[in-house]
């Protein structure tokens, strides 16, 4: 395979877990809104079974060439104080896999797009991958916490320095990928936000998991009765807050539109409620019709997320009736 072309592709990463139909949908609306970019995605051989991806070249973890950092990422320990331990190390590990897939395919710049995440627009980030003077760029949440939504990669260089800055402070307490991020765009490069949070001096937004979990709602998995709340709002600081937009089609692309008619191109949105379609038109109706609706009691609760019922009920099944251990942490 190669992964070089005049577009820089884009890989998504669903290493140790099995991808959800998300990641799929996610891929197909891509694939409808770029049909021209190459895109891949980084699977583990475990979880991948019978897994038919359209127009996406798919890749395993396990082909790739090991390097310097993955190695030493993988040999050093860290306890964690919370649970789901499989899921907070992969979520950085992932930066490793990049970087090793880059080293592979001798390739030198990507787009990685975490799989709840659609990219909207790309002049933006072709206007960046023309320019030489920076590294890696990724969104920014709030004041304490990056986001790989998006996280665009201008060199192997720049991610083998990245992935070094990992390794100095992986054994510090309560490091996930969120706080590296922040702590990296701190110390390192204050250049490396996208125009995300609260730095939008221009006209264009990406989300960093605000719009897309305010309008489409959040995670079913993280509350008992799995409803995907909307309405939500992010706890920090200097974060993007949605509340005073609506979401509108202007021409090809999607806007946010405040109550004075201001608007601000939105690039990409954080799905966070992972119920992604499978058709962009369904997903431009959606956020449109969302933003638009009465933000009420009813709106606020969501929807039940038959899905999360499913892996609940399959979950129940596997480790209470036939005591299985379960490997996949979607699982939970």
């Amino acid at each position: 395979m190669q992964a070089n072309s005049q577009k820089i592709p884009v890989v998504w990463t669903e290493i140790g877990r099995r991808p959800g139909q998300y990641v799929l949908n996610a891929i197909k609306v891509h694939a409808q809104i770029f049909p021209s970019t190459s895109r891949y995605i980084v699977l583990s051989k475990e979880f991948a079974a019978n897994i038919k991806i359209e127009k996406c070249t798919v890749v395993y973890e396990e082909d790739l060439k090991q390097t310097d950092n993955s190695r030493q990422f993988t040999n050093q320990r860290r306890d964690w104080e919370w649970g789901q331990s499989s899921y907070w190390t992969n979520t950085t590990r992932r930066f490793f896999v990049l970087e090793q897939f880059m080293k592979t395919f001798a390739q030198e710049k990507l787009v990685h797009l975490e799989s709840d995440c659609v990219l909207l627009e790309e002049e933006f980030l072709s206007g960046l991958f023309r320019q030489d003077d920076w590294g890696i760029k990724f969104t920014k949440q709030d004041s304490l916490r990056g986001c790989a939504s998006v996280f665009l990669v201008n060199s192997v260089a720049k991610i083998e320095s990245f992935n070094s800055f990992i390794l100095d402070h992986w054994s510090e307490a309560n490091q996930t990928d969120m706080t590296l991020l922040s702590k990296y765009q701190r110390i390192i490069d204050v250049n490396s936000y996208l125009p995300s949070g609260n730095l939008i001096d221009s006209e264009i937004v990406f989300d960093a998991g605000t719009i897309g979990r305010y309008f489409l709602g959040g995670d079913a998995r993280n509350h008992r009765v799995p409803f995907s709340r909307r309405g939500l709002e992010s706890t920090g600081k200097e974060y993007f807050d949605p509340r005073d937009f609506k979401i509108i089609k202007s021409g090809s692309g999607l806007y946010l539109e405040n109550l004075l008619g201001e608007k601000i191109r939105l690039a990409c949105v954080h799905i966070h409620s992972k119920r992604v379609p499978s058709k962009l038109e369904t997903l431009t109706r959606k956020l449109i019709s969302e933003s638009s609706s009465k933000r009420g009691i009813i709106w606020k609760a969501g929807a039940l997320d038959v899905q999360v019922v499913k892996e609940r009920i399959n979950s129940f099944v596997r480790r209470r009736i036939f005591r299985d251990k379960i490997s996949d942490p979607r699982y939970r």
